[in-house]
């Protein structure tokens, strides 16, 4: 780990004393005043962004971490699509494996109706390489996509998924976490939040970011900084997923082996462009603690956020085309970043479903 910072501090200075000796050169050789003047304010202006970014590199490294690791207990790994389930946890269950405890993943729609469809031999390759057999992957008929859109059929996920988890009985549940990222990863948390509640199951849920469109200094400082850097030359920043909200984040200590055999499992899904999973989620697992939601609201405002203030800019001629480059993960599907599951009716009072 601090092997690729140490080369990004090396880049980091050493394009800043550059730019600092620009600024000297032109200062004290002889140009026109006005090119002389907007030499020095364009390289000024540049130094300090690059400074910032610097700054801002230096106090993600400098945070404060809370480190776990798998303990040997079983644990269920629940999340809507065949991907995810190694995205959120995939570090997590490579150790409990090693640790002699037992991995029961649920995978809420099932890719397609055939068993041997493309995107479920790829869950089952993908487990298979830590030892994890087909028998312990599971999944429900929702289809992708268009599933779990109807109250109806949310009442009868949260039923299926209770009962599932009463007759698994983990001793540790991980679930996407509650981001306005992808619809169904939003429903799915609060599927599993109201099983547990309707069911009155005690047992430790873990949530962990995949994408949103949270932009933040303080909660999501790696993500701004990762827009930063592809303006600066030399200097690239992969960041890992992010949280929405400002709560104690943990991240799995994981080994390099550990991590190579991650990346191993997520380059199985070879229909969801592995490349690019590998280089999205490649990263040590990070976790929050299952949240009380009020799931009729977005995780995050979007009105007042910085991401609609760039989606802003992005719509400006010229300046957009930068920022676009510079900033991909704005974008939203609807004007709210949650908007399907805010105007779906979260409480049936014939079933006594509340929101927390």
């Amino acid at each position: 780990m601090w092997g690729n910072n140490s080369k990004i501090l090396f880049k980091f200075l050493l394009l800043i004393s550059f730019l600092i000796l620009l600024i000297v050169i032109i200062f004290s050789i002889a140009l026109f005043d006005v090119l002389k003047i907007l030499l020095l304010v364009i390289f000024s202006v540049y130094l300090l962004y690059c400074i910032f970014a610097f700054l801002l590199w230096v106090s993600i490294i400098c945070r404060k971490r809370y480190y776990i690791h798998a303990t040997g207990e079983d644990i269920l790994i629940i999340a809507p699509h065949q991907d995810d389930c190694v995205a959120i946890a995939g570090g997590y269950a490579i150790q409990t494996v090693e640790m002699g405890g037992k991995v029961n993943v649920l995978y809420v729609t099932n890719g397609c109706p055939d068993d041997n469809c493309t995107r479920k031999k790829e869950a089952f390759d993908a487990w298979s390489t830590i030892g994890v057999g087909q028998s312990a992957l599971h999944f429900l008929r929702y289809p992708v996509l268009t599933g779990l859109t109807e109250r109806t059929e949310i009442d009868t996920c949260i039923t299926e998924i209770g009962e599932f988890i009463k007759g698994c009985n983990p001793d540790l549940i991980f679930v996407p976490l509650y981001e306005g990222g992808n619809y169904q990863h939003d429903v799915t948390n609060y599927i599993v939040s109201e099983a547990l509640r309707e069911y009155k199951l005690n047992i430790s849920v873990y949530e962990a970011p995949e994408y949103n469109f949270r932009f933040s200094l303080k909660v999501t400082p790696e993500k701004i900084l990762s827009g930063f850097t592809k303006l600066i030359p030399f200097v690239k920043y992969n960041y890992p997923p992010e949280p929405v909200r400002d709560d104690k984040v943990y991240y799995l200590n994981m080994s390099t082996h550990q991590l190579e055999l991650k990346r191993t499992m997520l380059s199985k899904f070879k229909t969801q462009n592995p490349d690019k999973l590998v280089e999205r989620f490649g990263f040590e697992d990070r976790y929050q603690r299952l949240h009380n939601y009020d799931y009729s609201r977005p995780p995050f405002n979007y009105k007042f956020s910085l991401a609609r203030k760039i989606n802003f800019l992005k719509a400006l001629p010229v300046v957009g085309k930068f920022v676009s480059q510079a900033v991909k993960w704005t974008k939203t599907i609807h004007p709210d970043p949650d908007y399907t599951m805010t105007i779906i009716p979260l409480s049936i009072d014939s079933k006594n479903h509340k929101t927390s």
